[in-house]
């Protein structure tokens, strides 16, 4: 049977909230290790070494989200028995879309309860799935010209450019723009800047996703898709 080192690992963008993960973490009703880590590209380290039931990671407003998404992905490809817990209210429909795709994620709000939160990560260290009130979840499966359109305009091209780039109309890109930002349900200018600092991980998910279904609807035969590294290029 495997042994953990730590039952729980956490990362937390606040050091205030950091704290208070501290003391719930110590008032859960079972016994446990937890290891605090203090940069989140160090915790697929220290799950190879340590091996947890759980990965925590509390996400502020003042932590830059570029590699969130990348993390995440990684961590449950190489490690899909760990379960990880992402609280956070930025992007919470995005993060929460990836519950369908990614069976080792869980999403709770920042403004979720002690007693609820406490209750969901519990209910992760045996393994099970909490039951509480679903987050109205995003779409995040665009088509692949909503989702460069999206990149590019991160990248601060004008819709004009894109038109140009893309052999479309700049009516058609803001009309894809459009069409995205309803299906990942961003509302407000810092969800779009958020959005833009994680697009290009989102996409790159996105695409491995559609070829994992793909190679699942034909039974696994014909040639096996090797994806790319973390990063694209139109």
């Amino acid at each position: 049977m495997k042994s953990h080192k730590y039952d729980i690992l956490f990362f937390s963008s606040d050091s205030l909230a950091e704290t208070g993960l501290h003391h719930l973490l110590r008032s859960l009703p079972v016994t446990l290790n937890a290891l605090a880590v203090e940069k989140l590209p160090n915790l697929l380290a220290c799950c190879e070494k340590y091996r947890p039931k759980v990965i925590i990671c509390l996400f502020h407003d003042n932590m830059p989200l570029s590699g969130v998404l990348q993390s995440l992905y990684s961590h449950h490809q190489n490690y899909p028995e760990t379960r990880q817990l992402v609280i956070t209210d930025r992007l919470l429909p995005v993060f929460g879309a990836l519950k369908r795709w990614l069976t080792s994620i869980n999403v709770v709000s920042l403004r979720a309860s002690l007693a609820e939160l406490s209750w969901v990560i519990t209910a992760d260290l045996m393994g099970v799935r909490s039951q509480k009130p679903a987050i109205h979840y995003a779409d995040i499966m665009l088509p692949e010209r909503q989702l460069r359109v999206l990149l590019m305009l991160s990248w601060s091209y004008s819709a004009e450019q894109i038109a140009y780039r893309l052999g479309i109309s700049a009516k058609t890109v803001y009309a894809h723009k459009l069409n995205a930002l309803t299906r990942l349900q961003i509302h407000t200018k810092h969800d779009l800047a958020d959005l833009y600092a994680i697009i290009d991980e989102l996409r790159m998910i996105v695409t491995l996703l559609r070829h994992q279904r793909k190679d699942k609807e034909n039974g696994g035969a014909g040639e096996k898709y090797h994806p790319p590294n973390l990063s694209w290029k139109l």
